[in-house]
């Protein structure tokens, strides 16, 4: 949990008339004129409507806010206050739309690992050998690091993982990833000798855990920020000689390294 001299504030929802727009369930026909402009002006699922956009918007900017000040300043860092801050934005606006600091990190953690599970999957969709996967790992890893995504994830897993009730999130966010890996060495080992003998989701769990364990040790090293850069150059160097014993080897010819805009 992030302790702060802010978590303390509660900022109770408005009620009654000005509660936050919802669900309604309709009771009477509707016309046209409920759809759109009514006669006194804009109808009422209109304005609803210009809420909800608005509300969205907000989340979004405090997302970013969260984000940014995770990746500068670590978790032990990324109060309210700091996120505000950073956001340009009441502090009371995080409680109000997120309810607390581990659920906005939560969001955080589900913006960024949707983004990077995306890219790898579109990366990754034609490997099949380990020399192909080890030049895409080696470029994706450096948009990560570019990016800021890995720092992020490192940091929100690394400090909620041990709490009994947030580590049954962090798994489940988890799952999509577990999933992926998995896929991944079904598609390496298919046709392989080791095909049908090695479970490919032991390997993929494997593979995770290798990865974001490099991860830590790194930072325990001093803030290495090469992480787990030292694994993809093993891979690439050994890819080929893997491959042949695999029965898997053939010309890979390396991709152009896609530049990414960071905004």
């Amino acid at each position: 949990m992030v302790q702060s001299s802010d978590q303390g504030i509660l900022v109770p929802k408005p009620v009654g008339e000005n509660r936050r727009p919802g669900r309604t369930t309709v009771t009477t026909p509707i016309t046209s004129r409920d759809l759109g402009q009514s006669e006194f002006g804009v109808g009422p699922n209109r304005r609803r409507q210009r809420r909800n956009e608005a509300g969205d918007l907000m989340r979004g900017r405090i997302v970013d806010a969260a984000l940014s000040t995770l990746t500068s300043t670590g978790y032990a860092n990324t109060s309210v206050r700091a996120i505000a801050t950073t956001g340009g934005f009441s502090p009371a606006l995080v409680f109000y739309h997120f309810g607390s600091v581990d659920a906005l990190l939560l969001a955080v953690l589900d913006r960024v690992s949707g983004d990077r599970l995306a890219r790898y999957k579109a990366r990754l969709a034609d490997v099949f050998n380990l020399q192909a996967l080890g030049v895409a790992m080696q470029e994706l890893y450096a948009e990560d690091l570019q990016l800021g995504q890995l720092t992020a994830v490192q940091e929100i897993v690394g400090a909620m993982a041990f709490d009994p009730e947030l580590s049954v999130e962090i798994l489940d966010r988890m799952q999509a990833w577990m999933v992926f890996a998995e896929e991944l060495a079904s598609r390496i080992l298919a046709g392989s000798p080791l095909a049908g003998l090695i479970d490919p989701s032991v390997i993929g769990s494997a593979v995770i855990a290798l990865y974001m364990g490099l991860e830590i040790v790194a930072r325990m090293r001093g803030g290495d920020s090469t992480g787990s850069s030292a694994l993809m150059t093993t891979l690439v160097q050994a890819a080929p000689w893997i491959d042949q014993l695999l029965g898997k080897a053939s010309p890979t010819r390396r991709r152009t390294t896609t530049n990414v805009a960071i905004e």
